[in-house]
């Protein structure tokens, strides 16, 4: 098996970070104006109505007051009195006011769409030393979207956005000097900004900084704060640093080699179709030990996922198995073998009934809950059998097995506990129950967002 080129597997770029940032909605938008940084997990499974639990003054004055009124009108989808409360204090200078209008211009939200109309608030808002707008902005003209593309125009705000402790601009700042595009490569000052970034807290940030101790690109390598960096980005539920980090305990390299921690690793970015973390499964699974039980069947279905994805290990590897003469296929079985078989089968049989009972008792014990209360989702699987062990080792009145829907695809999602307030909800985490100690911090999410979803 070749080693995971990791300096060609980072997703969180520049390039596609432009398309993201650049597309994603006012909801988002207005949510970073506030908290500065949202993991991608957190985007996704958080909606509009949470924006406001974190609420932060950007600038402390009275006119906050109606910033604050606009935005809780936009949460109701009542644009144009959002746009009311924001247009007198932008008149006055409120640079978040600014940013807002532009991003309703900017997504034809309330008003007709008007990139002119964006760009002139986003730039006032810029203008006024907002972090947000500079990094928005300067995505803008990186990307050439709305604007003419201008790559120094881009660096010039990124750079003062990521002056301001901007997470997000910090790393594409990084990726910027990286890239060395307009021959301005700097490797010094990329590492510098993934290193600021990275010790603020940004998971994307906390990869690319660990690739480079694993490559020596910019730095010296350092086996041991690569391990540091990924461990950080993989407890954010960064997909490519648990990928790595799991290849890493999978080989042995910087750590002790394990299979049951790289499994639980790998899991997740597995879920999340990637072909390495699936292949890496197969091969945990194929190879047994270390904390595994070898199963060659479950090798098998991880191998034909990866198969699917493009993975060219994966497929090797199944064709040696259609190459290898399995003796026991021209053995009849005996009848002590047949009734084993015929067991398991039955054993089968009866835990898909139990599971389907346990999936309907719980949906009705959900369904009964008051939604503005909290909850934390300990794990999310495409397959029963990825959250049935959790399941084994604990459960009670406190905890809930859903299936829900996920656009086209249906989830299988583990989730504990009861909490009136966000606050609660997180002081809980310490405290879970020994099985749900997961190596990755649980994701806290309102009821009603899950009623809505469950099969």
């Amino acid at each position: 098996m070749q080693p995971i080129d990791t300096h060609y597997t980072e997703s969180h770029t520049i390039y596609t970070e432009v398309y993201y940032v650049c597309s994603f909605n006012v909801s988002y938008s207005l949510l970073l104006l506030k908290t500065q940084y949202i993991s991608s997990l957190f985007i996704r499974f958080f909606c509009l109505a949470f924006i406001f639990s974190h609420l932060i003054p950007i600038v402390a004055n009275a006119s906050n007051n109606d910033f604050d009124k606009g935005a809780i009108y936009f949460a109701q989808g009542e644009y144009l009195i959002a746009l009311s409360f924001w247009t007198p204090i932008a008149k006055q200078g409120h640079p978040g006011a600014l940013y807002s209008i532009g991003l309703l211009y900017d997504q034809g939200k309330g008003v007709k769409k008007d990139s002119k109309q964006a760009i002139k608030y986003l730039q006032s808002a810029s203008d006024k030393n907002l972090p947000i707008a500079q990094y928005y902005l300067g995505m803008k003209y990186y990307a050439g979207l709305d604007v003419k593309k201008n790559t120094i125009k881009a660096r010039q705000l990124l750079e003062k956005a990521a002056q301001s402790d901007y997470l997000q601009a910090q790393f594409h700042l990084a990726n910027l000097y990286d890239k060395g595009e307009d021959d301005q490569q700097d490797l010094q000052l990329a590492i510098y900004w993934f290193t600021q970034s990275a010790e603020n807290g940004f998971g994307p940030a906390q990869h690319s900084l660990a690739v480079r101790y694993l490559t020596g690109k910019g730095i010296n390598m350092n086996i041991e704060r690569a391990i540091f960096w990924l461990k950080k980005a993989a407890d954010q539920h960064n997909l490519d640093a648990m990928r790595d980090l799991g290849f890493m305990y999978f080989q042995g390299i910087g750590v002790k080699k394990d299979f049951k921690q790289a499994h639980d690793l790998l899991i997740i970015p597995a879920e999340e179709n990637n072909a390495t973390a699936l292949f890496l499964l197969g091969e945990i699974n194929y190879i047994g030990g270390n904390g595994i039980t070898q199963d060659i069947t479950q090798a098998k279905k991880w191998y034909q996922l990866a198969k699917k994805l493009g993975h060219k290990d994966a497929t090797k590897r199944l064709q040696e198995f259609k190459q290898s003469t399995i003796v026991s296929t021209k053995t009849k079985a005996s009848p002590d073998a047949q009734k084993h078989s015929q067991a398991i089968t039955q054993a089968k049989l009866s835990e898909n009934t139990n599971s389907h009972t346990r999936f309907n008792q719980d949906a009705l014990r959900f369904k009964q809950l008051d939604g503005s209360y909290y909850l934390l989702q300990i794990i999310a699987a495409k397959q029963f059998e990825n959250i049935n062990q959790l399941i084994d080792k604990y459960t009670d009145e406190l905890t809930y097995v859903l299936k829900i829907k996920k656009g086209s695809e249906h989830l299988f999602i583990l989730t504990y506990g009861y909490y009136s307030n966000y606050d609660e909800a997180q002081n809980t985490i310490k405290k879970l129950p020994k099985a749900f100690q997961q190596k990755s911090k649980p994701w806290i999410r309102q009821v009603k967002q899950l009623k809505n979803s469950i099969l």
